[in-house]
């Protein structure tokens, strides 16, 4: 990191779905991290969700885009996230497929496990961590990739790793994985951020336990 990058700070949107802590964390971590980030606005197609109000509060620039009709939900959102002048879009808690067609190698996810396991349609929130529990996992975690136009399949950037103790119900293990998304999010932004000003090599993570993972 330069001090110019801090001068040119990468221009990030994030979308939500719900109570945003993810993007709360992001923002504090971006300040007291010096991220070169600097989070424009924060997005979401349900109404009134706690996240928007949030984000909001932090001063950050927030829009509500109406689900419906859905034909044109993809192309409403592209409207505003330019609008915004993003550089980087930020899934964080999004729960809808998102169109990544204009924004490739520009939009990253995090997910609530060690993907490529417990990922795609359905698996979100304690949905994957009941999952996770079912079928006697001894560890867990969260993944940070890049999105693609399906859910969960887009290459690592990085995971963060966690151990099921007995006994860890759903709410319980939701609430430890948590605490590693809040660093996973920040660090795979800080290595985007420094790739979209300095180039290189996209950040991409060889994990050699998940084999069916895209890697580029």
């Amino acid at each position: 990191m330069t001090t110019n990058d801090m001068h040119n700070p990468v221009r990030v949107a994030c979308l939500i779905s719900g109570g945003g802590r993810s993007v709360v964390n992001l923002h504090q971590k971006i300040i007291s991290e010096k991220i070169p980030a600097r989070i424009v606005l924060v997005a979401s197609t349900r109404a009134n969700v706690a996240g928007v109000q949030a984000a909001a509060a932090l001063g950050i620039e927030t829009c509500e885009i109406a689900a419906l009709p859905t034909d044109t939900l993809d192309d409403r959102l592209d409207a505003a996230l330019e609008k915004s002048g993003a550089e980087l879009i930020v899934l964080a808690g999004y729960l809808r497929l998102f169109r990544v067609a204009r924004w490739k190698n520009r939009c990253l996810n995090i997910h609530p496990s060690l993907l490529p396991k417990f990922g795609g349609r359905g698996m979100w929130g304690e949905h994957v961590h009941a999952a996770v529990l079912a079928a006697g996992e001894i560890e867990s975690g969260c993944t940070v990739h890049w999105a693609d136009e399906q859910f969960d399949t887009g290459s690592i950037i990085l995971q963060r790793r966690c151990p099921i103790h007995d006994g860890m119900n759903a709410t319980q293990l939701a609430a430890r994985v948590f605490e590693e998304e809040c660093q996973a999010l920040p660090e795979a932004l800080a290595k985007v951020a420094h790739w979209l000003r300095h180039g290189g090599t996209r950040p991409n993570f060889t994990v050699e336990s998940n084999p069916k993972q895209k890697m580029n």
